[in-house]
């Protein structure tokens, strides 16, 4: 279990992966328009709960895998195990489920992440 000072100290590392996130997918073409309102109007943690729980993929996930950039997806990230206690399993699973309909080798993926976001460490 996981205290409410270490949850604080995820949230914020989360807050500054998201907001990189963005700037890097800017750089690239793709301004998520959506994702920046939903960080500003509810915080990244919320954000990324709320956009995973909509019922369907949404345009910036479909965008994505068109810049062959699913790595860099809200559902991707909360699928992280350094993030895995700031979603809760019901959020964790939808996350996996929306990137397997897009076809996503999800292990395989994740694995790739955690590997290249370990080294950066």
């Amino acid at each position: 279990m996981v205290d409410d000072a270490e949850r604080a100290k995820l949230a914020r590392q989360f807050a500054g992966d998201m907001r990189r996130g963005v700037a890097e997918l800017a750089r690239l073409g793709y301004d998520a328009k959506l994702f920046r309102s939903m960080l500003a109007e509810h915080g990244p943690v919320e954000a990324a709960r709320r956009l995973v729980l909509a019922r369907d993929p949404s345009y910036g996930l479909w965008r994505l895998k068109t810049l062959r950039q699913l790595h860099m997806s809200v559902e991707m990230w909360v699928l992280l195990p350094w993030y895995k206690p700031l979603f809760d399993d019901t959020v964790r699973k939808q996350a996996e489920i929306k990137l397997r309909q897009l076809d996503v080798d999800v292990e395989g993926e994740l694995d790739r992440l955690v590997r290249k976001l370990e080294r950066k460490e």
